[in-house]
């Protein structure tokens, strides 16, 4: 009894396993990548993030609008792990706060506080399965570029 019991479980393994194989074949991977960091320091070098530097911008100052045809809108999704397209986090190789930002439109604004607003446009290219930024503008200035800047970290002078 033992005996059939075994093999009849080792039949199972063998039979999950092709099906698990042939299941991974017929897949494809797929590549997101459409966030950029930001470190914004002012002109002395000062992290623009760091909530001990006066002045500072707060995380929970920071709004983010994706542009949807002429028409700003909000970004605020309960569900998600970040509701608003962004988050902050600290690199700790340059000791440097950095606001990671979803570009999910072609153009974005980022509502730092009550007085400063920038504007991020990018080129997403959508391919099988695969999206990507292409290219992103900071405020009308070309900042990066997929291919010849490795590192998605820009800096921002304020």
């Amino acid at each position: 009894m033992i005996k059939k019991l075994s093999l009849l479980f080792l039949s199972f393994l063998i039979v999950g396993k092709m099906h698990a194989q042939k299941s991974m074949k017929t897949k494809q991977n797929a590549y997101v990548n459409i966030n950029i960091d930001i470190a914004y320091k002012d002109k002395a070098g000062n992290d623009l993030l760091d909530s001990s530097n006066k002045p500072h911008f707060a995380t929970q100052d920071i709004t983010i609008y994706n542009i949807e045809k002429g028409e700003k809108v909000k970004v605020n999704k309960p569900k998600m792990d970040y509701p608003n397209n962004h988050f902050m986090y600290r690199d700790d190789a340059t000791s440097t706060n950095l606001l990671r930002v979803f570009l999910e439109t072609e153009e974005v604004l980022i509502q730092l506080n009550s007085a400063v607003t920038d504007t991020i446009k990018c080129a997403i290219k959508k391919t099988k399965g695969n999206t990507h930024l292409t290219k992103v503008w900071y405020n009308g200035k070309l900042v990066w570029e997929f291919g010849k800047d490795v590192s998605q970290v820009i800096t921002i002078i304020k």
